[in-house]
C-alpha cells in the first residue's frame, strides 16, 4: 500500500469483532511502533497493557465516575445563546461510552514516554542555593 493511500485511509474505529486477538500481536504491533523515526532517536517508550476486567476497573475508576455520572441528554439539550456545535454533539455522544469502549477492548494499552534528564538542570539547582 502506497503512503497517502495508508494515510487518506485512515479511520477512527470505535466498534469491533467479537473476536480474540493474540498478545503477540499486539507486542508485534507495539515494537513496529517503537521503530517509528523520533526526534533524537528518542525511543524511550514503554506500555502498560491492561486485560483484565479488574485491571480495566481499576485503571480507569475515574473515567467510570465522569461516565456514570455524565447526563448526554441534559448536556445536548441545554439552553445555549448559539447552536450547538458538531464538536460539542460529538463530545455528548464520546463521553458515556468512554469507559465501556475501555473496558470491552481485549486490551487498553497505556503509552508512558520516559523522558532523559535535562542537561543542566541538577547544576542549575544546586547554583541557585
Amino acid at each position: 500500500m502506497e503512503f497517502y493511500e495508508a494515510v487518506n485511509r485512515r479511520r477512527t474505529t470505535r466498534r469491533f469483532l467479537n473476536k480474540d486477538v493474540d498478545f503477540e500481536t499486539v507486542k508485534r504491533i507495539l515494537e513496529a511502533g517503537n521503530k517509528a523515526p523520533s526526534w533524537d532517536h528518542n525511543r524511550n517508550w514503554q506500555y502498560i497493557v491492561l486485560q483484565t476486567d479488574e485491571e480495566k476497573d481499576y485503571a480507569f475508576a475515574e473515567a467510570k465516575k465522569i461516565a456514570e455520572k455524565f447526563d448526554a441528554e441534559r448536556y445536548l439539550n441545554m439552553p445555549r445563546a448559539y447552536r450547538i456545535t458538531l464538536g460539542q454533539k460529538m463530545y455528548g455522544y464520546a463521553v458515556p461510552r468512554q469507559f465501556s469502549m475501555l473496558k470491552e477492548a481485549p486490551y487498553a494499552v497505556i503509552p508512558l514516554f520516559k523522558s532523559k534528564p535535562l542537561r543542566g538542570g541538577e547544576n542549575f539547582c544546586k547554583s541557585a542555593l
